[in-house]
């Protein structure tokens, strides 16, 4: 093998053969930073608070007043023609209507089958049918749910669905004075089942499922890996998260937040918080039977409804 005729030319192409194999994984940067093509980032707000009425706040002043639109106008005001604006008066949404946005200062009606599509707040909304509430929607002082209501953030003092009756306070009347105190171990391996009628004190970690059975109650903060069931009047003073399925019978009580990876369902007679712990409930799906009542916010990343 005889040498190069001029060793400096020819380190100098290997040196450059070098540098272009290392260069070819960053090829596809280069050409982006030579000749953009990719999307920018999202602006984010800084004054975003993660309020469910902060969208409603922001856009207040950019709306056209109501009272003051032409009747002929109202209903083609934005591309898709539904209804933009803010009012200062009572508002019935009626049979089938459909609105883009609705910002008022007083009470919003929405009637069987209307649709509010984007962002909705007032200060008391009711619903007298199956109807299809905002991705945002937001009340100064309660929203009442009926059958078939569907939703997927909500927001107001208290959020109840028919019928009404009353606030439950913890510990229930039902609860008595005289059920046994437990203490278990902070994490428990496998399934957990708490008997009927008993006192869990401490905070619980349970790497299976979850039962607390009849009239149970758990002074203390819950986090389930598995799924979990609150049987006929369990109570839980504290938090419980969980990672599958969370489901209430009915006439449960849970003081603090409800967090469910997939599905969420509250039985009748069941309340999330009161009136001096707000509270929140969020879920993959949220199921809503009669006469529950939740004090905070609500929020379903698919769908959320009132179910008979």
């Amino acid at each position: 093998m005889t040498a190069p005729a001029n060793p400096l030319l020819f380190g100098s192409m290997w040196l450059i053969a070098t540098v272009l194999v290392f260069l070819l994984p960053l090829l596809p940067a280069l050409r982006e930073l030579y000749s953009r093509s990719d999307a920018d980032a999202l602006e984010i707000d800084p004054l975003d608070n993660g309020r469910t009425d902060y969208a409603a706040q922001r856009m207040a002043d950019q709306l056209d007043l109501l009272e003051t639109m032409p009747r002929v106008a109202q209903w083609h005001h934005d591309d898709q023609g539904r209804l933009m604006a803010r009012t200062q008066v009572p508002v019935v949404i009626g049979f089938r209507s459909q609105l883009r946005a609705l910002i008022s200062s007083d009470v919003v009606e929405l009637q069987a089958n209307s649709v509010v599509q984007r962002v909705l707040h007032a200060k008391s909304i009711h619903c007298l049918g199956p109807a299809q509430l905002a991705r945002l929607t937001s009340a100064d002082r309660h929203i009442v749910l009926s059958p078939g209501a569907r939703f997927l953030r909500l927001s107001a003092d208290c959020i109840f669905t028919w019928p009404l009756k009353r606030s439950l306070s913890f510990p229930l009347p039902e609860l008595g004075t005289g059920m046994p105190l437990t203490t278990l171990q902070r994490r428990h391996e496998g399934d957990l089942h708490i008997p009927a009628g008993t006192i869990v004190r401490g905070g619980l970690v349970v790497t299976g499922n979850l039962l607390l059975e009849e009239m149970s109650v758990v002074v203390g903060h819950i986090k389930v890996h598995g799924n979990a069931i609150l049987a006929k009047s369990a109570c839980v003073q504290g938090a419980i998260f969980v990672q599958g399925d969370l489901q209430t019978k009915g006439n449960n009580y849970v003081e603090g937040p409800m967090c469910a990876g997939k599905r969420l369902q509250l039985g009748p007679d069941s309340q999330v918080g009161d009136k001096a712990c707000p509270s929140s409930v969020s879920a993959w799906t949220i199921a809503l039977h009669a006469s529950v009542r939740v004090y905070g916010s609500m929020a379903a990343v698919r769908s959320g409804q009132v179910v008979l």
